[in-house]
């Protein structure tokens, strides 16, 4: 299989760092033009969401299930390695950009008048929410795909012998 790893996280880099431009720029311009208790909550989270991403993609990067899935020749896992944890972690990261790309989309819909740049910034915001979202979802059908054809450590599976210890003479009954 193709190693889908470093494309996927590299689009979702980029994504976060965009998002945290746009968001930044809505949350510069509520605090500057309107009253600071007014800067609308939706902003600051998806602030929260790119920064989250970017902090995780290192740890999604180097422990990659997207291009161990089925190989011919699977490298042994890092130690730190789960694959049900990366699994989790992009099932939640996707979770954490879906509420935030559609709570400004529906903060920006219920604006009575929006006017100049801040709303087409927001407009744009949303568009890279959505497609935060949908790499994010993309990476976790795969990871979920990877957790199902290795569940029993078969064809393309994953051995855990490091994590034991390779010397120890201890084997594990199941």
């Amino acid at each position: 299989m193709l190693n889908l790893n470093t494309p996927f996280r590299t689009i979702q880099g980029l994504l976060a760092i965009i998002a945290l431009g746009l968001n930044g720029y809505v949350t510069s311009w509520y605090r500057a033009h309107t009253h600071p208790s007014t800067v609308p909550n939706e902003s600051p989270f998806l602030l929260f969401c790119a920064a989250w991403t970017l902090l995780l993609l290192p740890y999604l990067l180097f422990n990659p299930p997207l291009s161990q899935t089925r190989s011919t020749n699977p490298k042994p896992p890092s130690r730190f390695f789960n694959k049900h944890l990366l699994l989790t972690l992009d099932l939640l990261t996707a979770l954490l950009w879906f509420s935030g790309f559609v709570a400004l989309a529906v903060f920006k819909s219920r604006l009575i008048l929006c006017l100049g740049h801040v709303c087409q910034v927001m407009i744009g915001a949303v568009a890279v929410g959505v497609l935060a979202w949908l790499s994010f979802c993309a990476s976790s059908v795969l990871a979920g795909l990877h957790v199902w054809r290795t569940r029993r450590g078969g064809e393309g599976g994953q051995v855990h012998g490091g994590w034991v210890g390779k010397g120890n003479k201890a084997t594990v009954q199941v």
